[in-house]
């Protein structure tokens, strides 16, 4: 007795009859089972394209690229006629008139209506990751998690800003060096906030804007100003600060925008003239 023949996973299609180029309005893959009828089968996918198993024309292509139909009502989806393997793909042609068919495409998502549940609503679930997040005091309901408005800490960050740029007497026309880079050295042109710079995160940061004396960025050689954010802790007062706490945020900057760099430290004095020849490395120097 020969034993049940498994169900075969094929590839259901509902082409675009109005535009053959474009992508079919529906491509899903099912199982279906050997012993269905085609007239079960028509009805089994009623549901998932939408279309009435009366208006279906089932088709599907064999080995040597031709059409075989599936019309025979009564005939097995198993029937060797058909071929039906994994992988097959059963087209369904909409036999409706052209003014009575489903034009909607359900791979275009776009055009579906999304459902959006009011804030309020929301709210309510007791089985809510917003719920979840309350029991658990996570995020904004941690109790122990400033509860500081963005304008209080953009003021903080200001405040501290102030305090690193006096504590090192950073003032505009000042000699400076650049994340501690001889290379990198110019004048202070620039001392202040500069609106939008950073987002909301770096709100109220006192920002320093620097020529460098040589085009040693990222850009295309064009005036170059170095933006260094005077956030950072400055060194202790025993001289004893960790690197990674001596440096503050920063960014090098085209005039008129430009590219993210890594953090970097400002350091002021006379001592940071410009370079002369005789301060160059071997390394620095190009082969002629």
């Amino acid at each position: 007795m020969a034993g049940t023949q498994p169900d075969i996973a094929v590839q259901i299609t509902v082409p675009n009859d109005t535009n053959p180029s474009a992508a079919p309005l529906l491509s899903a893959e099912r199982r279906i089972t050997p012993s269905w009828t085609i007239s079960q089968l028509k009805s089994k996918l009623e549901p998932v394209t939408g279309i009435p198993a009366s208006a279906q024309s089932l088709r599907t292509r064999s080995l040597d690229g031709t059409f075989v139909h599936l019309s025979d009502e009564s005939s097995l989806v198993g029937d060797a006629r058909y071929g039906l393997h994994r992988g097959s793909e059963i087209e369904i042609i909409d036999a409706r008139p052209a003014g009575m068919r489903q034009s909607f495409n359900f791979a275009d998502l776009s055009s579906v209506e999304k459902y959006q549940m009011p804030e309020s609503q929301y709210e309510k679930l007791d089985d809510s990751v917003l719920a979840w997040k309350k029991r658990a005091k996570l995020g904004r309901f941690d109790p122990s998690v400033s509860q500081k408005t963005a304008e209080e800490m953009a003021e903080e960050r200001r405040r501290a800003d102030r305090e690193v740029i006096e504590r090192r007497r950073i003032d505009v026309g000042m000699r400076c060096r650049v994340g501690r880079d001889d290379a990198r050295r110019g004048v202070v042109r620039f001392v202040g906030e500069i609106g939008g710079l950073g987002g909301a995160r770096e709100s109220g940061c006192v920002w320093i804007g620097v020529e460098l004396d040589e085009p040693v960025g990222r850009n295309d050689g064009s005036v170059l100003v170095e933006i260094a954010a005077a956030a950072a802790a400055d060194d202790d007062e025993n001289g004893e600060g960790d690197d990674e706490q001596e440096e503050g945020k920063g960014e090098e900057r085209q005039a008129g925008g430009g590219k993210k760099e890594e953090k970097k430290m400002v350091e002021v004095g006379e001592q940071w003239s410009m370079l002369g020849l005789d301060d160059l490395e071997d390394e620095d120097m190009e082969e002629v």
